[in-house]
């Protein structure tokens, strides 16, 4: 409850420009508006603008006051600006090249406090689906989380189709990035195995939450952007590294599946010093100068240049053959 105006405001300036008082109330009313939704600073003017849509002859919308949404600055909390945050402006989210379902599903969470609930409860269902409630919402501000929107974002981006993907990072890329660009629609089936991997399945990989991210990931998949490395896991000596490449060269086979592939690293760790099972090796380490995991990690470096990527077999796969034996060769002559 709050007491009648007892004002008596401002209508129309100097200059003949309406205030927002009067404004919005014939804005409103010519609109048809219905429901009005605005920041909680403005909640002392409603018995203002009842008046006004009063005297006027309109018929008053409902009004809902509600918090804006807050960061973090030097440890404190403020509302958030559109003046010298960028987080405030949409084009801020689209060159960072997150997509909008993620944005929009992010900022439900922090909108409704139940959203959450429903999304676990209901995985694949449209947002449009879930009952907003404006009891819901936080009465202090939200805060707006960065780490907790590239949560959902991963999510997001996880559970879509390779093809749903490429249309996305191609249509952003050809607007931010025209080299990536040129890169991507090169060869479209190229592109579209890339992405795949580990993608199309029961549990796909949570690693790029916006198509900015995409370019670094992706990067050894193509010759411009792949940036060799002759760092070796701390306990293998470059003689082993060398020796093992060496061998697996002389049977690799690019059609192995993955169990195949492995198997074949396991083949050539007896020879080698290494433990073909992880088990053998972690019950007796001094036995052996590692295991088959160390070795497929030597691998992947020499092909991809990093210690982390999705799976190997599949991407060595999509580089072919050609490809796969050269940066064997380069890394072994780097070592």
């Amino acid at each position: 409850e709050m007491p009648e105006n007892d004002e008596d405001f401002v209508l129309l300036k100097s200059d003949g420009i309406p205030t927002y008082h009067f404004a919005h109330a014939v804005d409103d009313h010519l609109m048809h508006t219905t429901h009005v939704l605005r920041g909680d600073e403005w909640i002392s003017s409603v018995p203002k603008h009842i008046q006004l849509f009063k005297l006027l002859g309109f018929k008053p919308p409902k009004f809902g006051h509600i918090s804006p949404i807050m960061k973090l600055d030097n440890g404190a909390k403020r509302k958030i600006s559109k003046r010298k945050d960028p987080e405030a402006a949409v084009h801020f989210f689209a060159e960072q090249g997150y997509d909008a379902d993620s944005v929009i599903e992010y900022l439900m969470t922090i909108a409704a406090s139940d959203f959450e609930d429903w999304r676990r409860a209901n995985p694949t269902a449209d947002y449009r689906t879930f009952k907003f409630n404006l009891k819901k919402m936080s009465v202090s501000g939200a805060l707006f989380d960065q780490n907790k929107l590239i949560d959902v974002s991963k999510m997001k981006v996880a559970s879509m189709s390779s093809q749903v993907v490429y249309e996305k990072l191609t249509a952003w890329a050809k607007e931010f990035d025209t080299d990536f660009a040129a890169l991507l629609t090169r060869d479209p089936e190229f592109t579209r195995q890339m992405l795949s991997i580990d993608r199309d399945v029961p549990k796909p990989r949570k690693d790029i939450a916006k198509w900015s991210d995409a370019k670094d990931y992706f990067s050894y998949f193509f010759e411009e952007l792949y940036v060799p490395s002759n760092e070796l896991p701390e306990n293998i000596d470059p003689a082993d590294a060398a020796a093992f490449l060496n061998a697996y060269k002389a049977i690799y086979d690019p059609a192995d599946d993955r169990q195949a592939w492995f198997d074949r690293i396991k083949s050539l760790c007896p020879d080698l010093g290494f433990a073909a099972d992880t088990k053998e090796y972690k019950a007796n380490p001094d036995a052996f100068k590692g295991s088959a995991g160390d070795l497929s990690t030597v691998l992947r470096i020499a092909v991809t240049g990093r210690r982390n990527t999705p799976d190997l077999c599949s991407i060595m796969q999509v580089l072919g053959a050609d490809r796969v034996n050269a940066r064997i060769d380069e890394f072994v002559n780097s070592i």
